[in-house]
C-alpha cells in the first residue's frame, strides 16, 4: 500500500470542499493508495507537466507524481479543470 502525501496547497483546496465531495475524493484517494498507476482514471501527463500523473474525478482534477523507490504519492494539486493546468509552477 503506497503512502500518500499531500501538499499544503492541495489540502487548502480540499478544506474549502463541500462534504460530499471531499468524501469521494478521499475515497479516490485510498483506491489510489492500493494501485496508484493501474487506477481506470490516472493519465500520464506530457508536455511541462512530464513525470506528473492526473486523475479526474468529475470536473476536479489531482495532480500527483509518483516516487517509486519509497512508495509515496506526492498530491501536489487539486483543483477544478479549468483552472488547475494554470497553476504549473
Amino acid at each position: 500500500m503506497s503512502k500518500v502525501v499531500i501538499h499544503h496547497r492541495a489540502a487548502t483546496y480540499v478544506r474549502k470542499l463541500p462534504n460530499p465531495q471531499k468524501s469521494r475524493l478521499k475515497q479516490l484517494l485510498k483506491d489510489l493508495e492500493n494501485k496508484p498507476l493501474a487506477h481506470p482514471q490516472v493519465r500520464q501527463m506530457v508536455g511541462d507537466w512530464a513525470g506528473y500523473y492526473r486523475l479526474r474525478l468529475g470536473d476536479m482534477r489531482i495532480i500527483f507524481w509518483y516516487e517509486t523507490e519509497t512508495d509515496t504519492i506526492f498530491v501536489d494539486y487539486i483543483g477544478a479543470r479549468g483552472d488547475i493546468y494554470k497553476s504549473g509552477d
